[in-house]
């Protein structure tokens, strides 16, 4: 009996060093090592595709890469084994450009877009047509009962749903206040009640070039200026930010996310406030990724009067912030053109064909002067881009700053790059700029924009030119700006590889980027272009133990399904995370 005891003692040892999880691809989450084997684990180092047979990881980071066998032998005594049984690993996503809390403002807010949106907690489903918009908000406003209560819609775009104005709006109600917010997010048209519940009068708002009062509408900086210091403490609070944060963990969680980038805090005219919302609703266990933060500069300045040397010393105290998951970039973000879903964007000559012009965010001497003032200080600089000739001023003094003070590891980052011209990206490529770019543009617009009344067929098939960029050799990445767009990483490198709107129309296919350059924009590329590529965004020793795990391998299946592959799990610094309500 005796014998029996300890043969058995002597078994469940063995068994202990090499405990087994067959039953799903999920590492257990205590401190020993585990190993993930028998798939494709795809590591997104180098400019070519490279796998290995197994990767060890211990204490949240890799520590092997390699065999199996000597993947077992590194791992140690009670490793755990993770057999994916033919899935893919790979790096977790990263999404370098998109705005929490605008975001969680906009997750509280009711959808009438132009396209479904998938959630965790169900789909919304397309609006188009302005009877059926209308109509919508209409069903949206009945749903309330109390006739004041403050109603807005996300999501209008004009040219799938029409001239919306304050008359019409105040046909709907004249005593619940009615916000529309242009899908941008850079333009609101509101009803008399709505401009009377924020104490927005005329006589305030006249000689602004941005406000058009008697339709209700606010464009750009007369939105940014006028409207948002009123309606913000209209839209959040302790109670309201954190459930928002907990939806907005769970949309970017079930997009395969491992890192996110705030690329604006501030933004909102409340640095402190921006990150005390973040900190509070995402610094916790239950959070599967990490964010990092870069201040807008561009609203600090403007709540500073301009002083530039003043919005400097905030940012140097804001750097002292951060958490163990919150962390704060050496870096700030700028803003040149309008917004691209408004057609606020600049374009150079021919233009717009309908004759209108876009709008500046920061005009070009302002944003010659302060790209000047950072630049100096030795910060990276981030910069909202939409159109050509907003990219035009911002090339035109990266040259001017290149020639004066020259900096080979600058990274200057176009933010956006919705339209450009075909000799643009090989001058980024010349000064040394690197691209973060939102393909959804194509995908959302592209058969609205090619329109003689826009930008035409060539020019309009041709926006997001990432082709132009690996010939160049650009490095680029791909953001959701969320939410303009949804935070897939998988659609967005969709798009890249095969440029194929929402109503299926194949757009400028020498554009196109191959399926791995693509990965490369939502893995190894977005590290780079947040300065984090030592620590994540591909599978190699030392780096965080940041995966997630794919039911089919992208590379390996016909481009045009990339869309659909299910998303199974995410791994965070060692840590298991399975996806829900696929």
């Amino acid at each position: 009996m005796k014998k029996s005891i300890l043969f058995a003692f002597a078994l469940l040892l063995v068994m202990a060093s090499c405990k087994k999880n067959e039953a799903s691809p999920s590492a257990k989450n205590d401190n020993s090592a585990t190993v993930y084997y028998n798939g494709d684990i795809l590591t997104m180092e180098g400019d070519n595709a490279t796998y290995a047979e197994a990767v060890v990881v211990k204490d949240g980071k890799i520590t092997f890469l390699g065999s199996k066998d000597e993947a077992m032998k590194q791992a140690g005594q009670g490793h755990a084994m993770v057999d994916l049984e033919g899935k893919t690993l790979m790096p977790g996503f990263i999404d370098p450009h998109l705005h929490p809390n605008l975001g969680c403002f906009i997750l509280n807010t009711k959808f009438a877009t132009p396209f479904d949106w998938s959630f965790p907690w169900g789909k919304v489903n397309a609006v188009r047509g302005h009877k059926a918009f209308i109509d919508k908000i209409k069903e949206y406003a009945n749903e309330i009962s109390n006739p004041t209560e403050q109603l807005i819609v996300w999501g209008y775009m004009e040219p799938f749903h029409g001239e919306m104005s304050r008359k019409e709006l105040d046909g709907i109600s004249t005593t619940r206040p009615i916000m529309v917010w242009q899908y941008s997010a850079h333009e609101m048209i509101m009803n008399t009640a709505a401009l009377q519940s924020l104490g927005i009068t005329e006589a305030q708002t006249k000689g602004n070039s941005q406000i058009f009062y008697d339709k209700g509408r606010f464009v750009e900086a007369g939105f940014f200026n006028v409207v948002v210091p009123k309606l913000v403490p209209t839209m959040r609070n302790e109670s309201v930010m954190k459930i928002a944060m907990g939806k907005l963990r769970d949309v970017a969680h079930m997009g395969g996310i491992t890192t996110l980038g705030d690329m604006g805090t501030g933004s909102s005219g409340e640095l402190l406030g921006d990150y005390k919302f973040i900190v509070d609703g995402l610094e916790n266990d239950e959070t599967p990724f990490r964010m990092q933060l870069t201040p807008d500069v561009n609203t600090l300045s403007l709540m500073n009067g301009g002083d530039l040397e003043k919005t400097l010393e905030i940012v140097k105290d804001f750097e002292k912030k951060g958490s163990k998951h919150i962390l704060i970039n050496h870096a700030i973000k700028l803003y040149s053109d309008g917004a691209f879903f408004g057609q606020a964007f600049q374009v150079l000559p021919p233009g717009y064909l309908d004759g209108h012009t876009g709008e500046w965010i920061m005009d070009p001497k302002r944003l010659h002067r302060d790209m000047k003032f950072w630049w100096d200080k030795d910060y990276p600089i981030h910069i909202h881009c939409n159109g050509s000739l907003g990219l035009s001023s911002i090339l035109d003094e990266l040259e001017i700053l290149q020639k004066e003070s020259p900096k080979k590891d600058h990274r200057l980052t176009i933010e956006h790059f919705g339209q450009s011209s075909p000799a643009q990206s090989a001058q980024i490529a010349r000064l040394g700029a690197v691209v973060s770019a939102n393909p959804y543009y194509l995908y959302s617009m592209g058969d609205k924009y090619v329109s003689d009344k826009v930008l035409g067929k060539e020019r309009g098939s041709e926006m997001v030119r990432l082709g132009s960029l690996v010939k160049n050799k650009v490095p680029f990445a791909l953001h959701s700006d969320f939410t303009m767009a949804p935070i897939q990483p998988l659609l967005l490198a969709w798009i890249a590889a095969n440029r194929v709107t929402a109503d299926g129309t194949l757009m400028a296919p020498q554009e196109k980027v191959s399926v791995y350059n693509a990965l490369q924009g939502i893995t190894s590329n977005a590290a780079y272009m947040l300065r984090l590529e030592k620590e994540t965004g591909s599978i190699k020793v030392g780096k965080k133990a940041d995966f997630v795990i794919l039911a089919e391998n992208p590379l390996k299946i016909d481009p045009i399904k990339i869309k659909d592959i299910k998303i199974l799990e995410t791994v965070f610094e060692g840590k298991a995370f399975p996806i829900k309500n696929q």
